[in-house]
């Protein structure tokens, strides 16, 4: 069985079939873990990552004509995987659970829990912004371009976010 034989049937079966289809392969093999890091840093619990990371990709699949494929991928991968993510996180809505605290406290991995639960405190533009500029390493005017903001907002929600999530931080810890 070829790649090109586990395309969905809808597509007619074409010359330029096999390298569009090679190049969606080879995208999809490259950029999984990207997609199920960012993913996550987004806020997509992880019992519903492998259907988010599903998709982007079905997404990512259905407008491969509308890519520009002479620009890097991952800020068109970005913004789909933020929309998918802010669909996700509409769904499951949850409010804080009382004992936070506590259950922070006895994880095994706290420090990690923690994090989570400081970026999940977030709102959703200042989370983006935390996450393109401080785990994904890009900068304040390459966040705005690709949200469609100024850099100077792109300043202003990191800066936020900071605020956010030391506030955030010494809450859970017990602090004031």
């Amino acid at each position: 069985m070829t790649k090109t034989a586990a395309l969905p049937q809808y597509l007619s079966v074409t010359e330029s079939v096999p390298a569009v289809a090679d190049s969606f392969y080879a995208i999809y093999e490259r950029e999984l873990s990207y997609v199920f890091k960012t993913l996550g840093r987004l806020g997509v619990d992880a019992a519903d990552l492998a259907d988010a990371v599903h998709d982007v990709f079905v997404i990512v699949h259905r407008r491969w004509a509308d890519i520009d494929h002479a620009r890097p991928i991952r800020p068109w991968l970005f913004g789909v995987a933020r929309r998918v993510a802010a669909g996700m996180r509409r769904k499951h809505r949850e409010l804080p659970s009382a004992d936070m605290e506590s259950s922070v406290a006895a994880s095994p991995h706290a420090e990690r829990d923690l994090l989570w639960r400081v970026l999940g405190s977030l709102t959703d533009d200042r989370r983006e912004v935390v996450v393109l500029h401080d785990l994904e390493g890009y900068t304040g005017a390459e966040i705005g371009e690709l949200l469609g903001i100024p850099a100077n907002t792109v300043f202003s929600r990191l800066r936020l976010a900071r605020e956010d999530m030391r506030a955030t931080l010494t809450r859970l810890r017990g602090g004031a």
